[in-house]
C-alpha cells in the first residue's frame, strides 16, 4: 500500500512531518535515487536514502507507539549540535525502536520540568497541534528584590513579542531568605519566555522555571531530573483522543497461536432410546 512520504517517516519516529516536509525541500531525501517531492507516495517496492543513509528497511518495520514522560532541567537542549558542548535530552533518552524521539509538548532551553516525546511522529504532530488549548501550570522561583520590603504586582496580562498572553492565576506558594516560589496557571500553552517576560515587567528576576502541569499530565513528584518513564496504556489516552488516533489493539485479547477456537468434539454415540 502506497503512503505519502512525510507521513510514512513520521510514522517510523524519524522525524515529525514538518521535519519531514523541511527535509524534502532541502533535497535531504532521495526515493529511488531520485530527489523526494512534497506530497509523493511511496511503496514498500522503493529505496529511500536520507542524507546518505538507507533507511528503506527501518519503514518496513512497523515500531510499537510509545511515549515518555521526562523530567528535563533548563541547561538541557532537545538535540545534540555539533559544536556546541551543552546537555541534549536525547542523549539520556531510551532507544526508540530505529527511529526517534520527538517532542509532544514545547519546553525549551532554561526551561526544566514535565517534557512528553514520543517515537511515533504522527502522534507527536496532531497531538501537538491540538492541544495548544490545555491548561498548563508552573512553579516558578523568583528572586527578593532588593531595596524593598514587599513584593510588587505581578500583572496578569502581557505582551511577548507582538502576542498577547493572559494569565489565569499568578500567586506566592513558598518563601525563602532570598527566593520565594510563585504558582501560576494560564488556561492555554504559552509561547516561549512568557512567564519570563511577566515577572520581567514587573521589575523581578526569575532564576527558574519549572513546568508541572500541561492538560491532564501532571510531572511525577518522584521523578528525579533527568530521569523518564513509559506511559501506560490509560495514562496516553487523553493524547490518542486529542490527536484523533486509535489506540492499537490489546494483544492481551488476541489468541496467542492466531488459531480459530476448537470446536467442541462431537462423539458417535446417540442417546440411549434413539
Amino acid at each position: 500500500m502506497d503512503e505519502r512520504l512525510h507521513k510514512l517517516l513520521a510514522q517510523h519516529g524519524v522525524g515529525s512531518r514538518r521535519q519531514v516536509e523541511s527535509w524534502i525541500r532541502e533535497g535531504r531525501i532521495l526515493v529511488n535515487g531520485q530527489p523526494a517531492e512534497i506530497g509523493q507516495k511511496v511503496s514498500p517496492r522503493d529505496r529511500v536514502v536520507l542524507d546518505g543513509r538507507d533507511i528503506t528497511k527501518r519503514l518496513k518495520v512497523r515500531p510499537s507507539r510509545r511515549v515518555i514522560i521526562y523530567h528535563k532541567t533548563s541547561g538541557e537542549m532537545l538535540r545534540a549540535r555539533a559544536g556546541d558542548e551543552r546537555a541534549a535530552v536525547e542523549e539520556r533518552l531510551p532507544g526508540a525502536g530505529g527511529g526517534r524521539w520527538i517532542s509532544i509538548n514545547a519546553l525549551g532551553y532554561g526551561e526544566d520540568g514535565l517534557l512528553l516525546l514520543s517515537n511515533d511522529g504522527t502522534l507527536a504532530s496532531a497531538a501537538a497541534r491540538r492541544t495548544r488549548s490545555w491548561p498548563v501550570e508552573y512553579r516558578v522561583r523568583v528572586l527578593r528584590p532588593r531595596d524593598r520590603e514587599e513584593w510588587p504586582d505581578v500583572p496578569q496580562e502581557i505582551d511577548v513579542e507582538g502576542e498577547h498572553v493572559a494569565f489565569t492565576g499568578i500567586e506566592r506558594s513558598g518563601e525563602g531568605v532570598s527566593n520565594a516560589w510563585f504558582r501560576v496557571t494560564a488556561e492555554q500553552s504559552l509561547p516561549r519566555g512568557a512567564v519570563r517576560a511577566l515577572f520581567d515587567s514587573a521589575g523581578l528576576k526569575v532564576n527558574r522555571v519549572l513546568l508541572v502541569r500541561w492538560g491532564p499530565f501532571s510531572l511525577p513528584r518522584d521523578l528525579p531530573r533527568g530521569r523518564h518513564r513509559e506511559l501506560t496504556a490509560v495514562e496516553l489516552q487523553p493524547l490518542l483522543d486529542a490527536a484523533g488516533l486509535e489506540p492499537p489493539p490489546d494483544k492481551r485479547t488476541q489468541k496467542s497461536s492466531g488459531r480459530p477456537a476448537a470446536r467442541r468434539r462431537v462423539t458417535g454415540r446417540r442417546r440411549a432410546g434413539r
